[in-house]
């Protein structure tokens, strides 16, 4: 009886480990999945207007340096030959819905929205990029890992969210928090024009990155 007692549990006990497998497998399987071709990038500078986003410990707000943010991303886009569609180009507020709109009516686009964090602990720090459906997670990681090389701050990961310009968009979507303007040596960097710029060419670097891998 007891040889037939641990028989029967180690059936049980193998094809538990064989059913958490399968059960693994599938839940990571979506998490591979990527954008697909595209040629159209909509670049949505976050905030604007009476929304000045999070405020910076010295220096311009959010809103001020996630435009100048996304208009030098626009610029290198086009530069690389990709059609450009900004939500904004000027310091003005833009509801949610009308962002997600411009990309939901482009067939072969991607969404990038661009924001700076801030947290009420000073010492909050580095970049992380959020998705919400699991065939953008591979362009939010491309994304992460070139514009984690635009300044020396910490990486904070790619994670999922459904904020409502990623939960609303049919076009894989990503928000990039870029750093904390809360956080004096991330914000020191951050009104730099020139670490701006590099994180502008750097961010366009990931989606080029998740272009060709949606090529082979």
């Amino acid at each position: 009886m007891k040889i037939a007692r641990n028989r029967q549990f180690f059936t049980y006990a193998r094809l538990s480990l064989l059913l958490a497998a399968v059960f693994f497998a599938g839940c990571a399987s979506p998490y591979r999945q990527g954008a697909g071709k595209f040629g159209t990038v909509v670049v949505d500078a976050g905030h604007g207007g009476f929304d000045r986003g999070g405020r910076s410990v010295s220096g311009a707000p959010e809103k001020t340096l996630a435009l100048d943010t996304a208009r030098r991303l626009a610029k290198v886009l086009r530069s690389k030959g990709f059609r450009v569609i900004e939500t904004r180009t000027r310091d003005v507020f833009v509801p949610l819905g009308s962002r997600t709109a411009t990309s939901n009516a482009v067939g072969d686009s991607i969404f990038v929205s661009i924001h700076y964090n801030w947290a009420p602990r000073r010492g909050a720090r580095g970049i992380e990029i959020y998705y919400f459906s699991p065939r953008s997670w591979r362009l939010a990681s491309n994304i992460l890992k070139e514009a984690i090389r635009a300044y020396p701050t910490e990486t904070r990961g790619v994670k999922r969210n459904n904020y409502y310009v990623l939960r609303t968009n049919r076009r894989p979507a990503v928000l990039c928090e870029l750093g904390f303007v809360s956080n004096a040596q991330d914000n020191r960097y951050l009104q730099n024009g020139t670490y701006r710029q590099r994180l502008a060419e750097r961010v366009a670097d990931g989606i080029i990155r998740e272009r060709q891998s949606a090529q082979r």
